[in-house]
């Protein structure tokens, strides 16, 4: 199997499913395990993610920084602080996997409505 790259990363994500391409990665706690790193988190957003660490259940990682989470209970959390160019990008990705994430939960409610 070939190794994603990082526009494959958006369905990685939305589907919380590992991954690896290049510098980033997505990692589910049930079956990769967090990397328990923290990377370049300021003050801000690592105490946000500390604050839900033993719930979240994916992340997705720049660098070996934590951009972005998902726990049940909460949803998605895109980190807000300002990385490089690249890492900015990776953030783009994850905003985009997310919507799409959350048409796909609308679209199967709808159509669990229907039936």
């Amino acid at each position: 199997m070939k190794q994603p790259n990082q526009r494959d990363a958006i369905h990685y994500i939305t589907t919380r499913k590992d991954f690896k391409a290049s510098a980033l990665s997505g990692v589910n706690a049930n079956t990769g395990g967090l990397q328990g790193v923290y990377g370049r988190l300021d003050p801000d957003e690592f105490a946000r993610f500390k604050a839900v660490e033993i719930q979240v259940d994916y992340v997705v990682y720049s660098y070996g920084t934590p951009i972005a989470w998902h726990t049940e209970a909460h949803g998605w959390y895109v980190v807000e602080q300002k990385f490089s160019v690249t890492t900015s990008k990776h953030q783009n990705y994850v905003r985009r996997a997310v919507a799409h994430a959350e048409e796909l939960q609308a679209h199967n409610e709808l159509v669990r409505g229907l039936k």
